[in-house]
């Protein structure tokens, strides 16, 4: 019984982690076409707030795991 929990557990943190990754990944795309679309400043200024905002929450979900 306590394999069972613990492979459920083990199966959950790798989930997390992999999420945190994905997201993670995501602010950083963000982040590039932020600076892609530097000539726009509203463009600009969206991406880098959701960049960052991406970047933290994966940052955040992968310490959880």
């Amino acid at each position: 019984m306590a394999s069972t929990a613990n492979s459920a557990q083990t199966q959950q943190t790798a989930q997390k982690t992999k999420i945190g990754y994905f997201v993670q990944l995501g602010g950083i795309v963000a982040f590039a076409v932020g600076l892609i679309l530097s000539a726009h400043h509203i463009a600009i200024g969206a991406a880098y707030v959701g960049g960052f905002a991406a970047f933290y929450v994966g940052e955040k979900i992968r310490s959880m795991a």
